[in-house]
């Protein structure tokens, strides 16, 4: 089997049902949106539906619920184990797995799903107490981080949980099926929040993936800063970060954020956690708006000071059937 079959393959697997379901929808005509509010470095609690104001499509709502840490997590682990971790990075990245796990509540669920030149659901969702063999990782091959973060994107949340993704990759693609404005795409309709960690400093990403490539392999050939990727330059951000990872992130209230040389992983993963804990899910039933088509949301705090407030930017209402007269 090729390893392009492959992958496509697994992201019908972990895709599964994407392309029919409704998201953010809670019963027929309930919405639901995660925010996170901040100020400076420190996540805000105690707010209350009233402290918060939401618009649909320019029309403000009347939010019914405002609940925060007391609802379970769905938290998906999504490692790029392309040949430029292997090493202690790659042991790095084992032992943040356990840690995290390790940090959740009893009726929370973690998933692992690694990427290379192919997809791997290491184990599905489960709880903490559950086995999690981790000595059978390894690092080799090429990247295919849009299929693998669109797989991971593609899965419904459960009734009652909250999704949180946390991706750790190098942020160049080499080998996806997809490409990043559909990506993009998937984003905008995905009900999980979507985390990258993109490790930085030393070597150039790129280059350090090339040396550590078996020679003329796909990723060796193709690592360069000149190379055309799913119709897309290799360019990066000063930071080494491609700019395209915050685009993707933006629509699902996530972030991008850097891993300096030897910064804990588990660390990074500690403080994601923590912050989703604290995330608001505001819950309204639409007035005053036409159920369906794209729906662009805007909320603030009412309350005096200055907040920094990320929420989910949209969603997509229902689709109506024309009767035999419009037609």
């Amino acid at each position: 089997m090729t390893g392009a079959i492959c992958l496509f393959m697994s992201l019908a697997l972990l895709g599964e049902t994407f392309a029919v379901q409704e998201v953010f929808r809670s019963g027929v005509d309930g919405v639901i949106i995660p925010v996170t509010v901040r100020t400076g470095n420190r996540p805000i609690g105690g707010l209350t539906a009233a402290d918060f104001e939401l618009r649909d499509n320019g029309v403000a709502q009347e939010i019914q619920n405002a609940s925060a840490e007391k609802i379970p997590i769905d938290l998906t682990l999504l490692l790029d184990l392309s040949a430029s971790v292997d090493g202690p990075t790659l042991q790095r990245l084992k032992t943040a797995v356990a840690d995290t796990a390790a940090l959740l509540r009893p009726d929370d669920r973690i998933r692992l799903v690694t990427i290379s030149q192919v997809l791997n659901e290491v184990f599905s969702l489960r709880p903490k107490e559950d086995a999690m063999v981790l000595d059978g990782l390894t690092a080799e091959g090429a990247t295919s981080l849009y299929d693998g973060l669109a797989a991971t994107m593609m899965r419904p949340s459960t009734p009652g949980r909250r999704q949180l993704i946390v991706a750790f990759t190098d942020g160049r693609d080499s080998t996806s099926i997809i490409d990043q404005n559909t990506a993009r795409a998937i984003a905008r309709l995905t009900d999980a929040l979507v985390n990258i960690v993109v490790p930085v400093g030393g070597a150039p990403a790129n280059v350090a993936r090339r040396l550590s490539q078996r020679s003329g392999s796909l990723d060796s050939l193709g690592g360069g800063s000149n190379l055309v990727i799913n119709g897309q330059g290799g360019g990066a951000a000063t930071d080494g970060v491609p700019p395209v990872l915050a685009d993707l992130v933006a629509p699902t209230a996530g972030q991008v954020v850097t891993l300096e040389g030897d910064e804990s992983i588990s660390r990074i993963f500690k403080s994601m956690l923590d912050d989703f804990r604290a995330t608001y899910v505001l819950q309204y039933v639409p007035r005053g708006v036409a159920p369906e088509g794209w729906h662009e949301i805007d909320v603030t705090v009412k309350k005096h000071g200055k907040y920094d407030v990320r929420a989910r930017r949209g969603y997509r209402g229902r689709s109506t059937i024309p009767s035999p007269e419009e037609r």
